[in-house]
């Protein structure tokens, strides 16, 4: 097994302690480098090129497992039918030759070969998931702006249609979560997208069409929003909002000033090649006050509705779409190389379902109540404990947010290997979330682990809930345990 190295994305052997299928980084090794080129970067902290598919592979595709933590999601009714979060099938445009036709997770995650609109090679994600679905990439290596102005970089495919059919988005968040976005609909509406909160972070929503469908089409910033202990802060861009030319199957290019009171999101008209961009346009620019300074940068890609809005073609769309695609490359930021992290990822399920008459994928388990007992064992592997000081628990989870007057009793119990059952009740700031009017269901959640609970090498873990309705199961998904080492 392969790892890339931290800094320039290319080639490097695996640290020590990586054995098993799925522990995914060893932080503390010594073969983590110091910062180098990469990215546009003199300097890179986490660089990414996408030269090639990794060897080292899970939820997150043909990416590194060792680099990338990958989180799905649909939250509207994901465990009606016998479901467990089902993610349709989503027709992949040219890529690579021996690729499918169509593709499913965690196959909707390839790296593509250069081809005539992008001179190199390069990252496509294809979201199959409807009605406010999404995948999000979270990169295991945290970005840190303490005491400066830190900057992130990336190459995107920021075309859009319409809102309603699909876009990208770039968070930084305070915890190692899976699958940022918001829930910004009036009250008492989950339209907008009623999605995953951050706990704490900030998210920038590249969704804004400027003015109608224009040609050649633009697009600039529809929101951006700050959160602080999952309350949001939705902060709408002047109007008439700055936008840059884009076009579909090209790329922009974006760079993110990161401070603990100010945020800064640029970017350039669309580039012809991929490779040479104009200048830099600034489209956004506020104070915050983000409470954190070391954080966890994830991008998005949306769908918000391609079959039920492309095929009436009433928004703008040239052709039908049972997917949103976008395109990715040389994801970097910079700033001192962080080394005390390493993470184990739970593989998705990967089962077969139906719904509404077509096959999907589902990617998350289904969560018992607890007088039936647990419905399955999820497993870990390769788990190293050496110098590990602390460990968390990151998962994505959905519940039956109605009735809401019930909501408050919830509770999620889990044990490891078998051992005595533990309780973690929703905080009050979930309760709030899932009883706020704008959300479906979907939370993340994160659990600090009791050391004694790991054994070096393969655990299990287990859920039930208590005081849930089952009648649209509960269910987990995108879990990660993070391990902080001394």
């Amino acid at each position: 097994m392969t790892v890339r190295d931290a800094a320039s994305g290319t080639g490097g052997s695996t640290p020590a302690g990586m054995s098993g299928a799925y522990p995914v980084s060893d932080g503390a090794s010594p073969a983590m480098p110091s910062a180098k080129p990469g990215c546009g970067f003199t300097l890179a902290a986490f660089c990414d090129t996408f030269d090639a598919p990794s060897a080292a592979v899970g939820r997150a595709g043909e990416l590194d497992v060792a680099r990338w933590s990958a989180g799905r999601m649909h939250p509207q009714g994901p465990t009606a039918g016998g479901l467990a979060i089902g993610i349709s099938e989503a027709t992949l445009p040219p890529c690579r030759a021996g690729l499918a036709a169509k593709v499913v997770p965690d196959g909707d995650t390839v790296i593509c070969d250069p081809n005539d609109s992008i001179d190199s090679n390069h990252l496509l994600i294809a979201v199959g998931a409807q009605n406010y679905g999404q995948n999000s990439y979270r990169i295991r290596q945290p970005f840190d702006f303490a005491g400066r102005t830190g900057k992130i970089a990336f190459d995107a495919e920021a075309y859009v249609v319409s809102g309603l059919l699909g876009f990208v988005s770039i968070a930084v968040t305070e915890d190692p979560m899976s699958i940022p976005s918001f829930g910004a609909g009036a009250k008492g509406t989950s339209n907008d997208e009623g999605a995953i909160v951050p706990r704490n972070g900030f998210e920038v929503i590249m969704q804004n069409t400027c003015g109608g469908y224009v040609e050649p089409p633009v697009v600039g910033i529809r929101m951006f929003n700050v959160f602080h202990d999952s309350q949001a802060t939705y902060a709408v861009p002047p109007n008439p909002p700055a936008c840059v030319s884009t076009a579909e199957g090209k790329l922009n290019h974006f760079e993110i000033e990161v401070c603990e009171d100010k945020v800064t999101v640029s970017a350039t008209p669309v580039s012809a090649n991929g490779k040479t961009f104009g200048p830099l346009k600034q489209l956004y620019t506020a104070p915050v006050s983000l409470g954190f300074s070391r954080g966890y940068v994830i991008i998005s890609v949306h769908n918000h509705a391609t079959i039920k809005y492309s095929h009436d073609n009433g928004f703008g769309a040239a052709h039908p779409y049972d997917a949103w695609v976008a395109r990715w490359d040389n994801v970097g930021f910079d700033g001192p190389v962080v080394t005390h992290t390493r993470e184990i990822e739970v593989p998705d399920s990967l089962t077969q379902g139906m719904d509404t008459g077509q096959p999907v994928t589902n990617i998350g388990y289904r969560v018992a109540d607890v007088a039936t007992g647990p419905g399955g064992t999820l497993e870990l592997r390769g788990v190293d404990l050496d110098h590990v000081a602390s460990a968390r628990l990151a998962f994505s989870a959905w519940y039956l947010n109605n009735p809401l007057d019930g909501v408050g009793k919830y509770s999620l119990r889990y044990r490891w290997n078998g051992a005595a059952w533990r309780d973690r009740a929703l905080t009050a700031a979930e309760v709030a979330t899932l009883t706020g009017g704008n959300n479906q269901g979907a939370i993340a959640q994160t659990i600090d682990v009791t050391m004694s609970d790991l054994v070096g090498g393969n655990n299990t873990l287990e859920f039930v809930t208590a005081n849930v309705p089952q009648n649209y199961p509960p269910a987990v998904a995108n879990v990660d345990l993070v391990l902080s080492v001394k």
